[in-house]
């Protein structure tokens, strides 16, 4: 098991069930994973720094586990609040990282650790203390980044996904209950074609061609469930959906949805349309008998 040791006696790491882990873009040995705070290392994983203070709301009556945890304390030490759940290096910038917490707060740093900026506060219509389950940094621009929040622990089950594009100093909701159904729960912003955009909430997959400013849920062959995560295969340009309780599925080929993202959906009330084909590859097997 790969998790940054105790600081000192006194100091107790807050894990989630969930803890933030990801690989910085531009040096591979180097990782981040989060308790309450960005532990960093750059061997994989055999020593730690911790560059962040603590990033959560820290609130003690929220940390309670001993008293809140039922007939015993659950011996993993994972059901704990006040903990990072997210975090996001950038792709277009060194030192630039993005972190959110399970209390509501989004962070960022731009000289890899040494200074951070909570940006919860600049961000309008954000639910208190609302879940961050996930920020993607964009693979276009440095300053952008979308971050995906739910609160249906506190009864409030709309969907809000927000963006921006100068670093966090301003911020614009592209996901609502108005354009899909259900809290959400991830988003994906295609790598080839920036218009084209995927969300998961708890009732299924939504497709965006047109930059978030219209969704359509995507129903074929993937039915209405909690979709918790989504990547993509890009050499095969196939979209991998990871659900709740459901499996994986394969969105086989997403080519056609990025031609449609490019020349917009009029291409939709043509008669017919010819996709380019991707190259095929014929593979003879042997077997060796003996």
């Amino acid at each position: 098991m790969i998790r940054p040791p105790q600081v000192d006696i006194k100091t107790r790491l807050r894990f989630n069930w969930n803890a933030a882990i990801a690989q910085d873009p531009f040096d591979k040995e180097t990782i981040y994973y989060g308790s309450q705070f960005v532990h960093k290392s750059q061997n994989k994983g055999l020593t730690w720094d911790i560059i962040s203070p603590d990033l959560t709301y820290n609130n003690p009556v929220q940390q309670k586990q001993v008293q809140s945890g039922g007939l015993s304390l659950d011996i993993t030490s994972a059901e704990n609040h006040n903990t990072i759940l997210s975090l996001a290096p950038s792709h277009k910038e060194r030192g630039v990282l993005w972190a959110g917490t399970d209390d509501g707060n989004v962070q960022l740093t731009r000289d890899f650790g040494k200074k951070w900026s909570n940006l919860t506060s600049k961000i309008k219509n954000f639910p208190k203390e609302g879940w961050i389950c996930q920020i993607q940094a964009s693979k276009y621009n440095p300053g952008e980044a979308f971050v995906t929040v739910n609160n249906y622990r506190q009864g409030d089950f709309a969907p809000y996904v927000f963006r921006t594009k100068d670093f966090g100093q301003n911020w614009e909701r592209i996901v609502d209950e108005n354009k899909v159904r259900a809290y959400a729960l991830c988003f994906l912003q295609d790598p080839t074609t920036p218009n084209l955009m995927f969300c998961g909430t708890e009732h299924g997959l939504w497709v965006s061609v047109d930059e978030a400013k219209t969704w359509t849920q995507w129903k074929a062959g993937l039915p209405s469930v909690s979709t918790m995560d989504l990547t993509i295969q890009e050499r095969e340009a196939d979209l991998v959906v990871g659900t709740f309780g459901r499996a994986l599925y394969v969105l086989d080929d997403i080519r056609p949805l990025r031609k449609i993202a490019q020349v917009s959906t009029k291409i939709l009330d043509q008669k017919l349309v010819a996709f380019e084909s991707p190259d095929a590859y014929l593979v003879e097997f042997s077997t060796q008998i003996g």
